[in-house]
């Protein structure tokens, strides 16, 4: 408990560090490797972001998780990020909050290779989460990011690592 009270203390700290570095009207484009708590796989999921102001950036992004157990995963976010400058004007800190939608298609055979018909779910949710950015040129950074989608009946938790291109 110490260790998580720590941490939201000196991340509330840093709320007060610096300028970030997106301003208003940059925009990026990016691709990430991804995993599903809940799918318990990995994916691939591509995004754009805008900054709307200075410090906040709006995100539109899609992921899409390889089949596990007979399972199909893939969604689409909308997330605010608010970054903070924690280092250099290199390495940041945001906070995420969005909304999901989500696709979930479960499909069996039997061992003779008969197949079921398929089951569809489709999710509305919110994002919560965080990330750090790293900024390896005035173009190119690499993010590690943590999004905990609830939805009604199956929450994920959603760890990607990506690269980002600016414009």
């Amino acid at each position: 408990m110490k260790k998580i009270l720590t941490l939201v203390c000196t991340l509330m700290l840093g709320i007060g560090i610096g300028q970030a570095q997106v301003t208003q009207g940059e925009t990026a484009v990016g691709a990430n490797l991804v995993y599903g708590s809940e799918i318990e796989s990995l994916g691939l999921g591509a995004r754009f972001q805008y900054g709307i102001l200075d410090q906040l950036r709006a995100e539109v992004g899609f992921n899409f998780f390889f089949e596990h157990k007979h399972t199909t995963w893939w969604d689409v976010n909308l997330n605010a990020h608010y970054l903070l400058n924690l280092w250099n004007h290199q390495l940041y800190f945001y906070p995420l909050a969005g909304l999901n939608y989500s696709m979930t298609k479960i499909s069996a055979r039997t061992i003779d290779g008969e197949k079921f018909p398929s089951d569809e779910e489709n999710h509305i949710g919110i994002n919560v989460g965080a990330g750090v950015e790293y900024e390896l040129t005035d173009h190119f950074g690499v993010n590690l990011e943590y999004r905990h989608t609830i939805i009604r009946k199956v929450d994920q938790g959603v760890i990607g690592l990506g690269i980002n291109y600016k414009f």
